[in-house]
């Protein structure tokens, strides 16, 4: 892998200058946060021997009272009904157009899929972890982590496929010693395609996110080249496929690569300042971060992202401070990808194939 910091030509540039911080925009205080302000703006003087009182007066106060409010908040309490409505509509969606019983199959590898994303979420601390189904699609697991650890992203983007295989060798192993049931073969092969499908290296693929998270993701350019070739190779596919949803997944994430490499490039930059890792999350930081958005968004007036200025300026700082795998992490988890490409889900199929009738669906 290449170094981090390739060693700068004689005689070095001169470093380049801070980013000024942009006009910072009036920001309308969190409604948790609102008694504190009140409290803080009718407090009296302190008597002697007392701290002053808190009196979040600038934008920037205000901006890190609501970043630390939301890092302090906790799990939100659990909510069954998105998840229920959106099986409802993938059920009766699919149903209609793949049919009652592929759409069964299908629905259950992909509860199967996202519940190994949910599992490996939870055993890494992620808060407010939830799953959710997306009609004609696919499913979506989705959580929020105290701190960005790429070695913990690969394993949960693993846990997915792997999980699932593994269900699919379970049905197909029954299958064969116990009861040859139709519908466990059945089973066994949709569940094999569709995580052999999430395994191929594109983003946002399982198999994309775990090779960005262990080689790409902290090079910006080799990132952004990585996200081009998933554009062409998911277009692809979705034209072949006829797979409309994917389709404006890949519009999508063409629409997206010009910010998104404009984040990359400024994270990288700033991670070259070795004080981001040591510094407290200030006001001073809050305010370089808030010029990193601006510049992030240079076309869009910061009212514009206004209210989701706290969770972009939390996303940055997440972002500076993410840890990455070393030399021997990185193969050990490329090996892990690897072996359940090319040696796990090859061999569940050479089971199905040679020992289970493939049935028509």
């Amino acid at each position: 892998m290449p170094p981090d910091d390739p060693p700068p030509a004689s005689p070095a540039p001169p470093p380049a200058p801070l980013p000024t911080p942009a006009p910072a925009p009036t920001i309308t205080p969190p409604p948790n946060l609102a008694p504190a302000l009140v409290a803080a703006s009718t407090a009296s003087s302190p008597a002697p021997g007392e701290d002053p009182p808190l009196i979040l007066s600038s934008p920037d106060d205000i901006l890190l009272a609501a970043i630390i409010a939301r890092g302090e908040a906790p799990p939100k309490a659990a909510n069954n009904i998105p998840l229920l409505a959106t099986l409802f509509l993938f059920l009766a969606l699919g149903g209609l157009n793949w049919g009652w019983k592929s759409v069964l199959f299908i629905g259950l590898a992909i509860a199967l899929h996202e519940l190994g994303h949910v599992f490996a979420m939870r055993l890494s601390g992620y808060k407010n972890v939830r799953m959710l189904f997306i009609p004609l699609f696919g499913g979506l697991a989705t959580g929020e982590p105290r701190e960005l650890d790429a070695t913990k992203n690969a394993l949960v983007a693993l846990a997915g496929p792997l999980f699932g295989l593994i269900t699919a060798a379970l049905a197909g192993a029954l299958a064969f010693y116990f009861a040859p049931a139709p519908w466990l073969v059945q089973f066994a092969w949709v569940s094999l395609v569709l995580n052999g499908f999430n395994l191929i290296p594109f983003v946002p693929l399982d198999g994309g996110q775990i090779a960005n998270e262990t080689l790409f993701s902290r090079y910006p350019l080799l990132e952004l080249i990585f996200r081009l070739l998933a554009i062409v190779g998911l277009g692809w596919l979705a034209w072949k496929g006829q797979m409309w949803i994917l389709g404006a997944v890949v519009v999508f994430m063409a629409f997206t690569t010009p910010t998104a490499y404009r984040r990359a490039r400024l994270v990288r930059d700033a991670r070259r300042d070795l004080s981001w890792q040591t510094r407290p999350l200030d006001r001073e930081a809050v305010s370089l971060l808030r010029a990193m958005v601006a510049r992030q968004f240079p076309d869009v007036a910061p009212t514009k992202y206004e209210r989701a200025l706290p969770d972009h300026v939390h996303g940055l700082w997440l972002s500076i401070r993410k840890r990455f795998p070393g030399p021997g992490v990185t193969l050990a988890l490329l090996a892990g990808y690897a072996a359940t490409c090319l040696i796990f889900a090859p061999a569940l199929a050479w089971f199905l194939v040679r020992f289970l009738e493939r049935p028509t669906l």
